[in-house]
Protein backbone atom coordinates (compact mmCIF):
# COMPACT_ATOMS: atom_id res chain seq x y z
CA UNK A 1 0.00 0.00 0.00
CA UNK A 2 2.94 2.08 0.31
CA UNK A 3 3.46 2.35 -3.34
CA UNK A 4 -0.22 3.64 -4.30
CA UNK A 5 0.83 7.14 -5.08
CA UNK A 6 3.55 5.82 -7.63
CA UNK A 7 0.76 3.44 -8.91
CA UNK A 8 -1.64 6.17 -10.00
CA UNK A 9 1.75 8.20 -11.28
CA UNK A 10 3.13 5.21 -13.34
CA UNK A 11 -1.11 4.42 -14.91
CA UNK A 12 -1.89 8.17 -15.12
CA UNK A 13 2.01 8.65 -17.44
CA UNK A 14 -0.31 5.43 -19.73
CA UNK A 15 -1.92 7.75 -21.45
CA UNK A 16 1.36 10.53 -22.53
CA UNK A 17 3.91 7.55 -23.13
CA UNK A 18 5.49 6.50 -26.46
CA UNK A 19 4.16 3.70 -27.77
CA UNK A 20 6.77 1.21 -28.59
CA UNK A 21 7.12 -2.68 -30.18
CA UNK A 22 6.43 -5.50 -28.50
CA UNK A 23 10.27 -6.61 -27.97
CA UNK A 24 11.27 -2.96 -27.36
CA UNK A 25 13.36 -2.15 -24.04
CA UNK A 26 11.90 0.64 -22.47
CA UNK A 27 12.95 2.42 -19.23
CA UNK A 28 11.94 4.07 -16.33
CA UNK A 29 13.69 6.69 -14.04
CA UNK A 30 12.71 6.48 -10.40
CA UNK A 31 14.33 7.87 -7.26
CA UNK A 32 14.83 6.00 -3.73
CA UNK A 33 12.38 6.95 -1.02
CA UNK A 34 12.70 6.43 2.68
CA UNK A 35 9.51 4.22 2.39
CA UNK A 36 11.53 1.82 0.20
CA UNK A 37 14.24 1.31 2.58
CA UNK A 38 14.87 -1.63 5.44
CA UNK A 39 16.60 -1.19 8.73
CA UNK A 40 19.94 -1.21 7.12
CA UNK A 41 19.36 1.56 5.25
CA UNK A 42 19.18 0.54 1.57
CA UNK A 43 16.55 -0.60 -0.49
CA UNK A 44 14.29 -3.85 1.06
CA UNK A 45 14.63 -7.01 -1.24
CA UNK A 46 11.48 -7.37 -2.00
CA UNK A 47 11.02 -3.50 -2.72
CA UNK A 48 12.90 -4.32 -5.94
CA UNK A 49 10.24 -6.50 -7.26
CA UNK A 50 7.91 -4.26 -6.77
CA UNK A 51 10.35 -1.84 -8.51
CA UNK A 52 10.01 -4.24 -11.11
CA UNK A 53 5.79 -4.38 -11.12
CA UNK A 54 6.61 -0.57 -12.38
CA UNK A 55 8.70 -1.54 -15.53
CA UNK A 56 6.44 -4.00 -16.39
CA UNK A 57 3.34 -1.98 -16.17
CA UNK A 58 5.39 0.47 -18.17
CA UNK A 59 6.23 -1.81 -20.64
CA UNK A 60 2.85 -3.21 -21.35
CA UNK A 61 0.83 -0.09 -21.47
CA UNK A 62 3.43 1.38 -24.19
CA UNK A 63 3.80 -1.82 -26.31
CA UNK A 64 0.18 -2.47 -26.57
CA UNK A 65 -0.53 -5.67 -24.44
CA UNK A 66 -2.13 -3.95 -21.69
CA UNK A 67 -4.64 -2.66 -23.85
CA UNK A 68 -4.99 -5.74 -25.59
CA UNK A 69 -5.46 -7.73 -22.46
CA UNK A 70 -8.44 -5.52 -20.90
CA UNK A 71 -10.06 -5.36 -24.86
CA UNK A 72 -9.89 -9.50 -24.46
CA UNK A 73 -10.68 -10.52 -20.85
CA UNK A 74 -7.67 -11.24 -20.36
CA UNK A 75 -4.57 -10.50 -17.20
CA UNK A 76 -1.49 -10.98 -16.53
CA UNK A 77 0.24 -13.51 -13.43
CA UNK A 78 3.66 -13.48 -12.67
CA UNK A 79 5.20 -17.55 -12.31
CA UNK A 80 8.16 -17.36 -11.03
CA UNK A 81 10.88 -14.17 -10.72
CA UNK A 82 14.97 -14.91 -9.70
CA UNK A 83 16.75 -11.03 -8.92
CA UNK A 84 20.66 -11.14 -8.20
CA UNK A 85 21.52 -7.99 -6.35
CA UNK A 86 25.08 -6.36 -7.67
CA UNK A 87 24.93 -3.44 -5.59
CA UNK A 88 22.76 -1.44 -2.71
CA UNK A 89 20.57 0.98 -3.78
CA UNK A 90 20.36 4.00 -0.90
CA UNK A 91 18.42 6.63 -0.07
CA UNK A 92 17.24 9.43 -2.71
CA UNK A 93 19.31 7.19 -5.41
CA UNK A 94 18.11 8.06 -8.79
CA UNK A 95 18.04 4.70 -11.14
CA UNK A 96 16.86 3.65 -14.30
CA UNK A 97 15.49 0.16 -14.84
CA UNK A 98 15.55 -1.47 -18.40
CA UNK A 99 12.61 -3.66 -18.92
CA UNK A 100 12.93 -6.00 -21.94
CA UNK A 101 10.45 -9.00 -23.38
CA UNK A 102 13.03 -11.17 -24.43
CA UNK A 103 11.68 -14.73 -24.94
CA UNK A 104 8.68 -16.41 -24.94
CA UNK A 105 6.99 -20.00 -25.00
CA UNK A 106 3.78 -21.59 -25.37
CA UNK A 107 2.47 -20.84 -21.99
CA UNK A 108 4.83 -18.54 -21.08
CA UNK A 109 6.87 -14.80 -21.59
CA UNK A 110 10.03 -14.06 -19.97
CA UNK A 111 11.17 -10.49 -19.45
CA UNK A 112 14.50 -9.29 -18.14
CA UNK A 113 15.06 -6.13 -16.10
CA UNK A 114 18.31 -4.17 -15.41
CA UNK A 115 18.58 -1.46 -12.61
CA UNK A 116 21.29 1.08 -13.58
CA UNK A 117 22.75 3.39 -10.89
CA UNK A 118 25.49 5.96 -12.21
CA UNK A 119 26.25 3.99 -15.31
CA UNK A 120 26.62 0.69 -13.01
CA UNK A 121 24.32 -2.51 -12.97
CA UNK A 122 22.68 -3.11 -9.89
CA UNK A 123 20.81 -5.13 -10.07
CA UNK A 124 18.93 -7.85 -12.73
CA UNK A 125 15.75 -10.01 -12.72
CA UNK A 126 13.87 -12.41 -14.86
CA UNK A 127 10.23 -12.60 -14.50
CA UNK A 128 8.23 -15.59 -16.14
CA UNK A 129 4.77 -14.13 -17.30
CA UNK A 130 1.48 -15.83 -18.04
CA UNK A 131 -2.16 -14.76 -19.34
CA UNK A 132 -5.24 -15.89 -18.09
CA UNK A 133 -8.61 -15.23 -19.31
CA UNK A 134 -11.51 -13.81 -16.99
CA UNK A 135 -13.10 -16.60 -18.45
CA UNK A 136 -10.85 -19.37 -17.40
CA UNK A 137 -7.99 -20.80 -18.86
CA UNK A 138 -4.64 -19.62 -20.15
CA UNK A 139 -3.80 -17.62 -23.28
CA UNK A 140 -1.66 -18.52 -25.70
CA UNK A 141 1.27 -16.70 -25.87
CA UNK A 142 1.16 -17.59 -29.68
CA UNK A 143 -2.56 -15.49 -29.97
CA UNK A 144 -0.91 -12.72 -28.21
CA UNK A 145 1.94 -12.41 -30.58
CA UNK A 146 -0.52 -12.38 -33.43
CA UNK A 147 -3.22 -10.09 -32.34
CA UNK A 148 0.03 -7.39 -31.30
CA UNK A 149 1.60 -8.19 -34.63
CA UNK A 150 4.98 -8.14 -33.20
CA UNK A 151 7.61 -10.34 -32.90
CA UNK A 152 10.84 -10.67 -30.59
CA UNK A 153 14.43 -10.28 -32.02
CA UNK A 154 16.31 -11.44 -29.47
CA UNK A 155 13.92 -14.62 -28.80
CA UNK A 156 15.68 -16.83 -26.49
CA UNK A 157 14.14 -20.07 -25.78
CA UNK A 158 16.55 -21.61 -23.49
CA UNK A 159 15.43 -18.97 -20.89
CA UNK A 160 12.54 -21.01 -20.21
CA UNK A 161 14.45 -24.35 -20.00
CA UNK A 162 16.55 -22.17 -17.19
CA UNK A 163 14.05 -20.60 -15.46
CA UNK A 164 11.98 -24.04 -15.33
CA UNK A 165 15.32 -25.69 -14.46
CA UNK A 166 16.04 -23.44 -11.16
CA UNK A 167 12.27 -23.89 -9.97
CA UNK A 168 12.72 -27.70 -10.67
CA UNK A 169 16.04 -28.22 -8.58
CA UNK A 170 14.92 -25.48 -5.63
CA UNK A 171 11.29 -25.30 -5.51
CA UNK A 172 9.48 -28.55 -6.04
Amino acid sequence: MHMIFRHILWFLKKFTATKVSIGESTSITMRVLPTDLDFLWHVNNGVYFSFMDFGRMNMIFRNGVFDLAQKNGWYGVVASESMKFKRSLQLWDKFTLETQMTSFDEKYFYITQKFVHKDQVVGKGLVKIRFLSKKGGGVSTVEIMKLIGGEIENNDPNLGDLLGAIESKYLA
